[in-house]
């Protein structure tokens, strides 16, 4: 009887870390590349409501490549759109008085740096949203090595 018990709670443990792996998979963001050795996190002081959200990774050199296969490379036409969502960005965070959690420069885009942008226009909702509404953007600096994340909804 003794040895049915500790099978019984060996394999709930297996269970369990089993489990705790797959919600780590399921809500881990797959467009932040692995291997950052630092991050800083800013939400909003509501931060259940996720309205604005701003990350950044800091990575070694050697891992500018990686962005290669995932990201889009910038280029010189696509440059003043990405400057538009952090213009509208920081607007957004100076009207929450945020601005002290803000210190992206974005004079620093380049045509070596890459991006994603991710907004409901992106995807058939069936209707049209004003070019603000909602969006996640990644720019990474070649220059820094800091991936930038803005997420607005």
């Amino acid at each position: 009887m003794k040895k049915s018990k500790i099978i019984f709670f060996a394999l709930l443990i297996i269970l369990l870390i089993f489990v705790i792996l797959f919600f780590d998979y399921v809500l881990s963001d797959r467009n932040i590349i692995n291997g950052y050795f630092k991050s800083e996190t800013y939400g909003d002081k509501y931060g259940f409501q996720h309205y604005l959200e701003y990350y950044k990774y800091y990575y070694k050199p050697e891992k500018d490549t990686d962005f290669y296969t995932l990201y889009n490379n910038v280029n010189n036409e696509n440059i003043n759109e990405i400057k538009l969502y952090y213009n509208d960005f920081k607007e957004r965070m100076n009207n929450q008085n945020r601005l002290n959690d803000y210190d992206f420069n974005d004079n620093s885009i380049d045509e070596n740096d890459y991006f994603l942008l991710f907004d409901k226009n992106n995807r058939d909702f069936g209707k049209k949203y004003a070019k603000f509404y909602y969006y996640t953007l990644y720019f990474y600096d070649t220059n820094s090595h800091i991936l930038y994340v803005l997420h607005c909804n």
